[in-house]
């Protein structure tokens, strides 16, 4: 199994200005491979520090490391990382070059304290930036692969898929074990732990349970074939409460199976929650799915679309189509009331359940 750490430079990070969505976004890449992340660390640009911490990392097959490849003094990863590795720093006259061009292209003053961004530990591998200006690198310590990134969540994500990806591909390892994830609705996380555990009976599966309002996550580290049937106990055992598996998304499936171009939203629950559910889901899909059109608090007389209300302490989400319309009503469980931040959420994502059940009949 390829083990991977993730370190983060960044005193705005340590001190709490910035929150770290790096670390997050990397594991879910990292971790869609198959690849175990064993760590996060996050330290300060101080040398002494980071290389404290490549030293504590320096046990697994993967290190990707992000932040301090500017041009200012602080940006001291590039120094720090060759050290580490035992090499020197070169100028690199052909990313001097292309950042002259780019500069000029823009029309924006190219300092010489840019250049600082044009030196790389001998031998390293150049990651193109295709979003902004520092250049990431690549490099063997050992049989440590390493990545160097820039901190800047636009420019990491961009280099990612384009620079990143083709080099980790061939390290992976042929690994029969991946995450099997169910996502669940309508019991809390205890009652969850409670069908799951017994089925695992304490035969060393690694297991995790995430609470996201209102759903249960769970998911378990292990062979879809070899533990075929332990899977397909555990997929009796959470019944009725599982609304989907894998990394599969509720609002993504409504759109998805929603008939017209167009789909308009009347929220009189929420105000705007639900509409902003949808409309963060279809820009996250790309060129597929329908138009989204929302109403805020008042009726438009919809042909087609979604209409959620609510009335003391329950709820109704209303799918009209052109053939037919179909209402469902419900309480919310554990008796969250309609008014608050967490019952309004929870509403949210209960009525998109109902409406994809609506259009599954």
């Amino acid at each position: 199994m390829l083990r991977a750490h993730l370190l983060t430079t960044g005193t705005e990070i340590t001190s709490g200005e910035v929150v770290n969505t790096n670390a997050a976004w990397l594991s879910r890449q990292i971790e869609d491979l198959g690849v175990r992340v064993f760590s996060h660390l996050s330290v300060r640009d101080q040398s002494e520090e980071i290389w404290s911490a490549l030293e504590k990392l320096s046990d697994s097959e993967l290190l990707v490391l992000t932040g301090g490849l500017g041009p200012t003094s602080d940006d001291v990863t590039r120094e720090v990382v060759a050290r580490w590795a035992g090499l020197e720093l070169e100028f690199d006259q052909q990313v001097w070059s292309s950042l002259v061009e780019l500069y000029r292209d823009r029309q924006l003053p190219l300092r010489e304290a840019h250049r600082h961004q044009c030196y790389f530990p001998v031998g390293s591998e150049r990651l193109v930036n295709p979003v902004g200006t520092a250049y990431g690198f690549a490099l063997k310590r050992g049989s440590q692969q390493v990545f160097v990134l820039p901190g800047p969540p636009r420019e990491l994500e961009g280099m990612w898929s384009q620079e990143v990806l083709p080099r980790i591909r061939p390290l992976l390892k042929s690994e029969s074990r991946q995450w099997v994830r169910w996502t669940c609705l309508g019991a809390p996380e205890s009652e969850i732990a409670e069908l799951v555990e017994p089925v695992l009976n304490g035969r060393g599966f690694e297991v995790g349970y995430r609470a996201q309002v209102p759903y249960v996550k769970v998911k378990i580290f292990a062979d879809p074939n070899e533990d075929a049937q332990l899977l397909a106990d555990i997929d009796q055992v959470l019944g009725r409460f599982v609304v989907a598996r894998g990394n599969h998304d509720l609002a993504t499936e409504f759109l998805l199976r929603w008939p017209s171009p167009v789909l308009e939203i009347e929220d009189h629950l929420t105000g705007i929650r639900l509409s902003q559910r949808m409309f963060e889901t279809r820009r996250a899909m790309g060129p597929d799915g329908p138009e989204i059109k929302a109403c805020i608090n008042h009726s438009v007389g919809l042909t087609q679309g979604l209409i959620l209300s609510g009335q003391g302490d329950k709820f109704t989400v209303e799918i009209r189509l052109l053939d037919k319309t179909v209402r469902e009503s419900m309480s919310l469980p554990y008796k969250l009331s309609l008014s608050s931040e967490r019952g309004q959420r929870s509403a949210v994502e209960w009525s998109i359940w109902l409406a994809v059940k609506a259009l599954s009949s």
